[in-house]
């Protein structure tokens, strides 16, 4: 057994990809044990953000998985985020290591996300509506099989610009991007555009290559797409704000607020003192969102506002997540358990309401264009707003 305080993080895995796990035990992880049950339990009664209203009689016997009774201890509202995953799990998030075909969808089968680099990136598109697979009728129990079956080729028959094609895909193991840039040209002006899906720590250098050509490209105004990213670390959050300006060396950028038994342990997060050579200035940002973006990107938003100004912070799409609350892993066993620890706080002491953050100008996800298209709807509001300083 292992009780660890390892990395701070506010993690929301707010995209059911088709290459989520089963929740079956794996190879390697351990039974769901009546001293672990305890643990856990003692968790939400001490550092939990709401332990004052945890209660503290369970019948530990009727709980069979970490998840269901986190589900029973949390309380609800607000919290819907507190869960637990195992080691492996945790290992593939903060590597961007995962395995399927990777992409995601709507109700309708119709795709809104492909990860970048993964098996059907490049094959399947945003828009794709998928009708069958090996001549039998999509549903989401038959994805959710076959993407179990590594290496094995299916035959997708998908609806793309009306008319009916098929398409080869084979599930794998695979290392995925998160990360995807390009300098676009209005007028006089040079625009940068960072789609950016996760603050995992291996994102780092992916947006520190992209901010260097920005950099070198002398860019005017800055677009940065967090429509799908539903968090991550709070240190690698920090360093993208390091990335957007270096105007505020030393100066405070937020901090975790933790609840009022563990004052002891909030924790502020600054500028740095010696800026990168890539890091830019801007005078303000757009940030594409969408109830997906969460967490550590409402963070980044919120912690820009004293620096900016809040009228030259902004938001296009529709409201955030609304997840102003952060939580600081702890270990047992195979299990990896983040609950709710604290608020997350911008240097003038405000946070972002459970509500979300509203947008600046409504825009809809439009999933029929890849994302970065200036004829996407959200980020051709944001070129809109760069040439007329109004929403359409």
């Amino acid at each position: 057994m292992t009780n660890k305080f390892f990395l701070l993080t506010i993690l929301l895995l707010s995209l059911l990809l088709n290459s989520c796990g089963s929740n079956s035990l794996g190879e390697g992880e351990q039974a769901f044990t009546q001293q672990e049950k305890k643990f856990v339990h003692t968790l939400f009664l001490t550092e939990y953000l709401w332990a004052d209203q945890v209660t503290s009689n369970i019948d530990y016997s009727t709980f069979s998985s970490p998840q269901s009774l986190l589900n029973e201890l949390r309380v609800t509202p607000p919290d819907k985020w507190s869960f637990a995953m195992t080691a492996h799990e945790y290992d593939n998030f903060v590597n961007q290591k995962t395995e399927g075909f990777g992409f995601g969808y709507k109700d309708n089968f119709i795709v809104f996300l492909v990860r970048i680099n993964s098996p059907v990136y490049g094959k399947l598109f945003r828009g794709d509506q998928i009708i069958q697979i090996d001549g039998e009728e999509v549903s989401q129990s038959l994805i959710k099989s076959l993407s179990t079956q590594l290496n094995k080729t299916s035959i997708f028959t998908v609806l793309r610009n009306n008319q009916f094609i098929e398409v080869a895909l084979k599930p794998k193991e695979y290392t995925f991007k998160v990360t995807q840039s390009k300098v676009l040209t209005q007028g006089s002006k040079k625009i940068g555009y960072l789609r950016y899906d996760s603050f995992t720590g291996t994102s780092v250098a992916e947006f520190e290559k992209a901010f260097t050509t920005f950099k070198n490209t002398n860019i005017d105004e800055l677009v940065i797409d967090l429509r799908y990213n539903g968090g991550g670390s709070i240190v690698v959050a920090s360093t993208l704000l390091e990335n957007i300006t270096n105007a505020y060396p030393g100066q405070r950028q937020g901090y975790l607020d933790w609840n009022t038994h563990y004052k002891n342990r909030n924790e502020s997060f600054y500028f740095t003192d010696e800026p990168d050579t890539n890091d830019l200035n801007m005078k303000r940002v757009f940030f594409l969102v969408t109830k997906g973006s969460a967490s550590a990107s409402e963070l980044v938003i919120s912690a820009l506002k004293p620096y900016l100004g809040k009228t030259n912070v902004i938001t296009i799409g529709t409201n955030t997540h609304g997840k102003n609350v952060g939580m600081s892993g702890k270990t047992y066993g195979s299990h990896y358990y983040f609950i709710v620890n604290f608020f997350v706080r911008n240097n003038t002491n405000e946070t972002t309401g459970f509500e979300g953050i509203i947008p600046t100008c409504s825009a809809i996800d439009d999933i029929h264009h890849t994302m970065g298209d200036p004829n996407e709807t959200m980020l051709s509001t944001a070129l809109y707003y760069i040439q007329n300083d109004k929403c359409p």
